[in-house]
């Protein structure tokens, strides 16, 4: 053997037999190479780091139990979740149904609108052609020519009755005779 290692050997002899004597004696190795007051200190710094590592379980442990709380209800809230998204979702079809039904109808209201707008253009290019038409003036200067001739002279105020008055004559002449016609029968 070498040198190095005889003397390795006979420092890890040394030392095992100095941690064997340490145990017999109680005393640890570190303690040994502090004083009195100095192993005071460092044992009130572990009681102190003890009391640290309890405490830091303690909430651990009270965290995990906080947690375990939490996965409990987390169903719940799951459970409670799908029952307000089931009753958004059923809200929301019932919103589309009643939007679906209010469109069905604006569409039909649309639809007849156009319907009636249709009509009243075809009503309205009728007339347009009746007024256009020559003979319908000629048949009204007649109505009126009529009436002035059936009444005396100076009748009207004015040179010619209006179209109004020409039909209330006419409406009062066709009444009478109606009513003459039924005596006679």
């Amino acid at each position: 053997m070498n040198r190095q290692t005889s003397q390795i050997s006979h420092n890890s002899s040394t030392q095992l037999f100095y941690s064997q004597y340490l145990k017999q004696q109680q005393v640890s190795p570190i303690a040994e190479r502090f004083s009195g007051d100095e192993v005071h200190e460092l044992r009130k710094k572990v009681d102190q780091l003890t009391k640290q590592l309890e405490f830091k379980e303690k909430i651990i442990s009270e965290m995990r139990a906080h947690q375990k709380q939490l996965m409990n209800r987390l169903p719940e809230q799951k459970q409670f979740q799908y029952e307000n998204l089931a009753e958004r979702l059923k809200e929301f079809e019932q919103k589309m149904k009643e939007k679906e039904v209010q469109f069905q109808n604006q569409l039909i209201e649309s639809s007849l609108l156009i319907k009636e707008n249709q009509s009243l253009k075809q009503e309205i290019t009728r007339l347009e052609s009746c007024i256009k038409d020559p003979s319908i003036p000629k048949f009204v200067n007649s109505i009126v020519d009529l009436v002035i001739q059936c009444h005396p002279i100076n009748h009207f105020p004015s040179s010619k009755p209006e179209l109004r008055q020409c039909w209330r004559w006419l409406k009062k002449i066709l009444n009478d005779y109606i009513q003459l016609k039924q005596r006679e029968h």
